[in-house]
């Protein structure tokens, strides 16, 4: 008998993040030994696609809260409702969070003492840091870590993608059984470039241009303001050079206005084919605050690009400084427009950091491996 799995997620498409791609690959690897179900936002958008479930419930999203480009789901009577029947029929919950839609699951899982299982893809005190006042900050991340907490405990079983996130856990009292399974990469996706030079005039950009890229959500917590105010620093030189920054992703008008203003910029929006776009790139940039892994980063770094980035999460343990990527200090433009110089200028390095990358990706980061581990662990809980 197969075990009836819930899988709920804080995001679906059109978005596609981090969290959007685990689940295609645990569903892909997954859904002949589990029936799985879906319960998700109903975002508005083009949804360039659904995942193949047995069955998908949306969750009304508010017009009015928004947390990192998300609607918050109403906490409404027709959203409880959706979500206890949904978990009434599940023999266990399977949870991407850290949101509301999360938050909720968790506690009626729980109540309704169904096996529950949590990905921590985030941490939700670091994420909503970036959106209040300094003024409320203090109490909002008291009240938010505690609330964190105490939902933690509710669950079966935690993932994690590293185990120094692990280890934070358990320093702060988070006693249930907490799992380390590294996210992965499609290496045979993401493979080294053959023709850059054709790659960048496919995505309409002029092949002689140095094209700077980034992947994933404009927005505060992942800090592009300070990848754009780099950019703006080079561009102003007066140098033959010409840059082109090229963003894969989106977010909300008032933190794209300035990209889409800016001529040697281009915004694709959430795309199905972001490994065309990293094609494209010349180096890779992560200027995140928070991160837990970091997919877009592996994906670059599996395509063979030189990454810059800042020290945050696990990414600080598989980037090696002049190995296979370089750092560089949060808020700090000035010191990331000299690195990104510094990679222009020398061919060499930049060939030397995007092979060492794409050998760490090859040797180290598995969809295969981390999601049969997770697969594993979910059907010994069931079958136990």
């Amino acid at each position: 008998m197969k075990p009836n799995l819930l899988l709920v997620a804080d995001t679906y498409y059109p978005k596609v993040d981090g969290t959007l791609i685990f689940m295609e690959e645990f569903i892909k690897r997954s859904g002949h030994q589990m029936n799985i179900s879906l319960l998700v936002p109903r975002f508005t958008g083009k949804k360039t696609k659904s995942l193949s479930v047995n069955h998908i419930q949306y969750a009304d999203i508010s017009g009015r809260i928004k947390l990192s480009g998300y609607p918050s789901i109403k906490l409404s009577f027709k959203n409880i409702r959706k979500i206890k029947k949904e978990i009434k029929k599940a023999d266990m919950v399977f949870i991407q969070g850290p949101a509301l839609l999360s938050y909720v699951s968790i506690y009626y899982a729980h109540k309704y003492n169904k096996k529950t299982f949590f990905y921590l893809h985030v941490l939700s005190w670091e994420l909503f840091s970036t959106f209040l006042p300094p003024l409320l900050n203090k109490l909002f991340l008291k009240i938010i870590k505690k609330v964190s907490i105490k939902m933690y405990k509710k669950c079966t079983e935690i993932f994690v993608p590293y185990k120094a996130l692990k280890d934070e856990l358990i320093d702060k009292k988070v006693h249930v059984p907490i799992r380390v399974a590294k996210l992965g990469v499609d290496i045979h996706r993401f493979s080294p470039v053959v023709d850059n030079e054709k790659c960048k005039e496919k995505s309409h950009i002029d092949k002689d241009a140095f094209v700077i890229g980034y992947v994933g959500r404009i927005s505060k917590e992942k800090n592009v303001g300070v990848l754009l105010s780099a950019f703006t620093k080079l561009i102003d030189q007066k140098s033959m050079n010409k840059y082109h920054l090229l963003i894969v992703g989106d977010g909300p008008l008032d933190q794209t206005k300035e990209f889409r203003n800016n001529n040697n910029c281009t915004i694709t929006g959430f795309v199905d084919n972001v490994h065309d776009y990293l094609k494209a790139m010349d180096i890779f940039v992560m200027p995140s605050l928070t991160e837990t892994t970091s997919l877009a980063t592996l994906e670059a770094m599996s395509t063979g690009l030189p990454v810059i980035a800042t020290k945050i999460g696990f990414i600080q343990k598989y980037i090696t400084k002049n190995h296979n990527g370089i750092f560089f200090p949060k808020n700090s433009p000035t010191m990331l427009a000299m690195k990104i110089e510094k990679l222009r200028k020398d061919p060499e390095l930049r060939t030397k950091l995007g092979h060492n990358a794409r050998n760490t990706i090859a040797y180290s980061f598995s969809w295969e491996r981390s999601i049969n581990k997770i697969k594993r662990l979910l059907l010994e809980e069931f079958y136990r």
